[in-house]
């Protein structure tokens, strides 16, 4: 609907996102886009795939984002599991 009025009902419209939190969206996003996909759906991204991205882009998170990161993705996991 927005796309073709140009305005977003007020029904649709959510809280404003965070932004103290963004990076960690950010993360998971940028994570989300390399998972691996099995038979039954997206597999879980592991730690050393996080690892792995942490230091190919020279990008820090600490252990609590990393547990928040692992915590949006198995919510996403489990919605496309059912």
């Amino acid at each position: 609907m927005e796309r073709q009025t140009g305005k977003t009902p007020e029904e649709l419209k959510g809280p404003e996102f965070p932004s103290s939190v963004a990076y960690i969206w950010s993360a998971f996003v940028a994570l989300n886009s390399g998972r691996s996909m099995g038979f039954s759906g997206p597999n879980p991204i592991s730690y050393s795939e996080i690892k792995a991205w942490l230091e190919l882009t020279h990008t820090f998170l600490s252990p609590r984002d990393v547990e928040a990161v692992k915590l949006l993705d198995t919510c996403y996991v489990r919605t496309h599991h059912g």
